[in-house]
């Protein structure tokens, strides 16, 4: 005979649940820490993540709001063109190149926003990778001084040094984002203790960038976000001229002292020079001199078919047949172009194209509706993602992917009418965003109630 079941047994199931819950959000957390120094440690969190989140209490209405979320939305879309992409591969070459976790990515935003439903969890989120780029950044100073053995670098990659877990562009980029973190949580530090502090932490980041990294995309993302954070600093209570004038005169001085600092000219600038001019004229294979073969094969491509691409995971293919008869193929051999709208062209066309830019200018729109500080952090990521993008493929790389789509994770969701903007361009309305930037009380307009 059947035992009916007794009536603490709902009330047990559902308290299992939210300890299910719990361990997804702790999860969520971990794979933001993991993000920028382990990619099997990366793995293991979000999966586990997806799981558990499945699991866990009310898991129908958690992932039902998570779907609500613009940015979500926004990522899945991108995630139905790579989709689309693959299918037409598949049509082309009978292979759908759908493995790893290049297209799956996409969907991350839905599961961690399904776990970090709060601010609170988001915000431990962010703090965790935070964590993570401050250790790795005390490690990298370790090593440039002589105190933590420095990693097995292979002989033909000698400015791999100082770098931790990973290479130098992705720890370069990640660092970036976290200067920009500090520095945003710097401005609105309530004690002066923790403002010097954050700001401490910030220069030393920089400092890093620019004296133990030495990575050219890192250093030209340093000075977009460098001229953002300029902007930002100096037009808290001014007005737009004296910012502008302010911003064009601390160029010149940033300009003239980045010319004279022998370490980032010769690798920003004469190198560069030395390095086309070997490509020219003997075929050498430097960094400056594989970008310019990878533009020369990569355009006939595009050309080829503008419209829709040759889909997805088709360019390192093909590149690889163009340069099959070159005597030093080998020197020459990348996975992607080491551009992002460059491979998207190829493998997506202009149609793909267009998306991606309109999804872009979206999450632009909505970075700048959010509270000052997440809007400096988000703002600062999404620059060091469309910046190195120049000359990098970032979403080709599992670390430069996985950091950018799973701090968009942790973005907030826009209350109903929120917004920083002011609601006229009054100049009263300019004080009252000014003042709440800086933290202080809002001032009722004149003739308010």
């Amino acid at each position: 005979m059947a035992t009916l079941p007794t009536s603490d047994a709902r009330p047990a199931a559902a308290g299992w649940r939210m300890w299910v819950l719990q361990a997804s959000r702790w999860c969520a957390v971990a794979s933001l820490f993991m993000a920028p120094v382990n990619k099997p440690g990366t793995n293991v969190a979000i999966g586990l993540c997806v799981l558990l989140s499945l699991l866990g209490a009310n898991a129908r209405q958690r992932w039902s709001a998570s779907w609500r979320h613009p940015v979500v939305r926004g990522a899945l879309a991108w995630g139905a063109v790579l989709v689309l992409s693959a299918l037409h591969a598949w049509y082309l070459t009978s292979k759908l190149p759908l493995g790893g976790s290049f297209v799956w990515a996409c969907v991350y935003p839905l599961a961690l926003g399904s776990v970090l439903d709060d601010d609170r969890w988001r915000n431990r989120a962010l703090l965790a990778f935070a964590a993570a780029m401050a250790l790795t950044l005390l490690l990298s100073f370790g090593m440039a001084a002589g105190l933590v053995p420095q990693r097995a670098l292979v002989p033909a990659q000698p400015f791999m040094r100082n770098t931790v877990f990973k290479e130098y562009t992705q720890q370069g980029l990640a660092t970036l984002i976290f200067a920009s973190m500090a520095l945003a949580a710097a401005l609105r530090a309530r004690s002066r203790g923790k403002r010097w502090i954050l700001a401490l932490a910030a220069a030393l980041a920089v400092a890093n960038v620019c004296f133990v990294l030495e990575s050219r995309t890192a250093y030209l993302t340093l000075l977009s976000v460098g001229a953002y954070w300029t902007w930002r600093l100096l037009f808290r209570g001014g007005s737009v001229l004296k910012a502008g004038l302010a911003m064009g005169g601390l160029g010149v001085v940033v300009a003239t002292a980045l010319w004279f600092t022998p370490l980032v000219r010769d690798r920003l600038v004469l190198s560069v020079d030395h390095e086309i001019v070997a490509y020219e004229q003997q075929h050498t294979a430097t960094s400056s001199g594989i970008r310019l073969e990878l533009w020369r094969r990569t355009l006939p491509m595009i050309a080829s078919a503008p419209l829709f691409g040759h889909g997805l995971h088709q360019w390192e293919p093909l590149y690889r047949a163009s340069i099959r008869d070159m005597p030093n193929r080998q020197a020459f051999m990348m996975g992607h172009p080491h551009q992002e709208m460059l491979l998207i062209l190829a493998e997506q066309g202009i149609t793909g194209l267009l998306v991606y830019l309109l999804l872009l200018g979206a999450l632009a729109r909505y970075i700048f509706r959010l509270d000052p500080l997440h809007r400096d952090i988000y703002a600062s990521a999404l620059l060091v993602y469309l910046v190195a993008g120049m000359a990098n493929c970032l979403w080709a790389d599992f670390t430069h992917r996985h950091v950018f789509i799973l701090l968009l994770s942790c973005i907030p969701l826009l209350k109903q009418g929120e917004s920083t903007k002011a609601p006229d361009g009054s100049p009263h309305a300019r004080k009252n965003l000014r003042r709440r930037d800086r933290g202080v009380r809002h001032v009722p307009e004149p003739g308010a109630g």
